[in-house]
């Protein structure tokens, strides 16, 4: 067994990347020695990563590939030789192809007779030969979303690699980069407090050597430090520190050797917006804010430095200036910005553009309004007169020095100022929610107006984006349709109220652009959009344990009701836990392929359900069918007009033994016409029963 220690020395990673980078180059690293048979069952591998180096270490390492045996069969010995016992050209040429002559084949016995074979001993290669490829093929092939070259070197990573330490069993392993970069032995510390050279013969006298030069290998240490640092400080002027997992895991990826220092701000800027002062301070610095028991902020923060000097004011002190610059901007910006109203900021969308294809965000400002008034109509609770004036004015703080200087406050800052122009607290709400929700964790907008205007804004930006070509294709959605649908199939299943005839409120929004702006067709646009919408509908319910076939089996219906779609789903998949679920299922599907093979168009067989001639129907199975079934449609249509599906899936389910019982007795396909039409009709019947709550012929049998 071996040992082996690998290091690659970088310019500072950026810290969103290197979580990433850590389980990535495991994953690598742990695959390339799988395949290529240097892994054991003893075999143990650390990853670990700062923001100047990745590292892999690997204990009870093969030392070398097992050897290999190849056995080789050949021709036939009836073909191998010829009448005289000279060799032919097949043993020839099997010979040769073994790098033997024929004289060294040996010959295989099997029950079709004697061929000629040749057994290919391999010695494995060592580990010395094979670990320089694997690490090639990982620096080469690493997985970085953008990387870059430098200099004249061909070399592509995320950052200039400035050294390399590759040690097996204590030695350098000979190793170069495809620029010529070298492995060796000497790595360096901490940039500014130990820098080095260390000189390392193993994993062991590595972590020693980080230990000398200041760098805390361990990301999950480095964690713990800031995390219990920051806490401390703020505790220690009475707060409590606002600590976000992205935000600390970034402060992670931004140091070696973290060390939390709590600096503080004039307490007149507390009169600026929280989420000012909190995006200053978290976005813009990496700061975590401290506030009191009733979360309101506390004039300090906590910053992580990744130095640790004597005298640490120097370093607060610096904290505190570049955050008092960030402040005095918001503090001018916030007042100056409260010098018009919100309304009168309305004209200056003309000139801010939405998407060079779609116009402006005045445009889309004056669609978002149409769409909101249609989707108000269908949300009682809605108080419409605040709903249309928040869709007006929900774009207007874009404008504003504030949201330039913050673009992450675009909705917040705008129910502040609409607030200050004396707007009612729903208007207000309504603005800062309409963005909402913006990821799968984000909350839904807290009020039915603000329901109302994130809809009509996503389906705007969804219907123009489909319609100019911009759709989402593979990994790339630059204008996050994805989330858009998302938001909105959340806030419809919310079940507050918010119903919405999709693909009428989608044919509202292609009209609403001006002639000439979509280039796409209405009906094509519309389609795609619905076909997306089911989509992630479908992603969405599988999280939740919902099989895609339930889904299937509703879509058929070609309904646009998302709420009422995913209530038909859940009573299918209670439905699916009943024991006449096979049997009516395989029932179903039997009815679909006699149908189908009958030839007749969808509008025909659904025409047919009303045309059953009581008069032919002569054998017993098939008028108790019918009997059953009309009583039973009437059942299921008042279940599903209140939607109360389970029930009316219930009702079907009394059906399953005189389906059976009709299959067993009934010839469908009769050689008399007349019969043989009016049976394929109550078929039909039968089919659309169940069609009135899902095309249950599309699930799938369970076993």
């Amino acid at each position: 067994m071996s040992s082996f220690f690998w290091e690659i020395g970088v310019e500072e990673i950026p810290a969103g990347k290197l979580a990433g980078a850590i389980v990535a180059l495991e994953n690598n690293f742990k695959k390339a020695i799988e395949d290529s048979s240097l892994s054991q069952q003893t075999t143990i591998i650390e990853c670990q990563g700062t923001p100047r180096r990745l590292i892999v270490a690997v204990s009870d390492l093969a030392d070398k590939q097992p050897d290999t045996e190849e056995e080789r069969r050949g021709p036939p010995v009836a073909r191998a030789f010829d009448g005289d016992g000279k060799p032919t050209k097949a043993a020839e040429g099997f010979a040769k192809g073994c790098g033997v002559t024929v004289a060294d084949l040996g010959r295989l016995e099997t029950a079709k007779g004697d061929y000629l074979a040749y057994t290919i001993k391999q010695n494995g290669k060592s580990a010395a030969k094979i670990l320089p490829q694997i690490m090639t093929d990982i620096l080469t092939n690493f997985p970085w979303q953008k990387s870059q070259r430098w200099g004249s070197g061909e070399m592509r990573f995320v950052r200039p690699v400035n050294w390399i330490v590759a040690l097996l069993d204590g030695e350098i392993l000979p190793f170069e980069t495809i620029d010529g970069l070298a492995a060796g032995n000497q790595t360096q510390g901490h940039r500014f407090m130990a820098r080095g050279p260390y000189t390392v013969k193993d994993f062991d006298s590595y972590k020693d050597a980080m230990v000398e030069g200041k760098v805390v290998l361990s990301s999950k240490k480095r964690k713990n430090i800031i995390k219990n640092g920051v806490e401390k400080l703020a505790q220690e002027v009475g707060g409590n520190a606002v600590i976000s997992e992205p935000l600390l895991m970034e402060n992670v990826g931004l140091t070696e050797w973290p060390f939390p220092l709590r600096g503080t701000y004039d307490s007149s800027y507390l009169t600026i917006p929280p989420e000012v002062l909190i995006t200053s301070m978290q976005y813009h610095q990496k700061y975590f804010p401290v506030e009191d028991n009733d979360g309101k902020l506390l004039p300090y923060f906590v910053a992580v430095s990744n130095i640790d000097t004597k005298d640490n004011s120097v370093l607060v002190t610096g904290y505190e200036r570049v955050l008092r610059a960030r402040l005095e901007d918001a503090a001018f910006y916030w007042k100056s910005d409260q010098s018009v109203s919100l309304e009168s900021r309305l004209e200056g969308l003309k000139t801010v553009v939405f998407q060079a294809k779609l116009g402006t965000v005045y445009e889309k400002s004056m669609r978002i309004e149409v769409l909101a008034k249609r989707i108000a109509d269908s949300v009682p609770l809605a108080i419409k007169e605040d709903t249309f004036y928040a869709a007006r004015l929900c774009k207007c703080d874009l404008t504003t020095g504030m949201v330039g200087e913050f673009p992450e406050l675009q909705g917040i800052m705008g129910s502040y100022y609409a607030l200050a122009s004396g707007s009612n607290n729903n208007v207000a709400g309504a603005i800062r929610d309409h963005y909402r929700p913006q990821g799968a964790a984000d909350d839904l907008p807290a009020t039915h107006s603000g329901m109302v205007v994130s809809i009509a804004d996503k389906i705007d930006t969804l219907v123009g984006c489909f319609a100019v070509g911009l759709a989402p294709s593979g990994a790339k959605d630059p204008f996050a349709l994805r989330r858009a649908a998302l938001g909105i199939i959340r806030i419809l299943l919310a079940g507050d109220g918010v119903r919405l005839s999709l693909k009428s409120i989608l044919e509202l929004a292609y009209d609403s652009y001006t002639d000439g702006v979509l280039e796409a067709e209405k009906d094509e646009t519309i389609q795609k959009i619905v076909d997306f919408f089911y989509g992630r509908l479908k992603n969405y319910l599988k999280t939740d344990g919902f099989d895609y076939d339930l889904i299937d089996a509703v879509q058929a219906l070609e309904l646009d009701d998302i709420f009422d779609v995913v209530m038909r789903v859940q009573a299918l998949a209670k439905f699916k836990k009943q024991a006449s679920y096979a049997a009516l299922v395989a029932a179903n599907k039997r009815i679909a392929n006699i149908l189908a093979k009958s030839q007749k168009s969808a509008v025909q067989i659904q025409e047919m359900e009303s045309t059953v001639d009581k008069s032919l129907l002569t054998v017993d199975a098939e008028i108790e069918l019918y009997q059953k079934v009309v009583e039973c449609s009437e059942v299921v249509a008042s279940r599903v007009e209140t939607q109360v599906y389970d029930e009316a899936l219930t009702a079907l389910a009394q059906l399953r033994e005189t389906i059976d019982q009709f299959f067993d007795q009934v010839m469908v396909m009769d050689e008399n016409v007349t019969v043989r039409e009016n049976r394929l009709a109550l078929l039909a019947l039968v089919r659309g029963t169940f069609g009135k709550v899902a095309d249950v012929s599309r699930l799938v049998l369970t076993e």
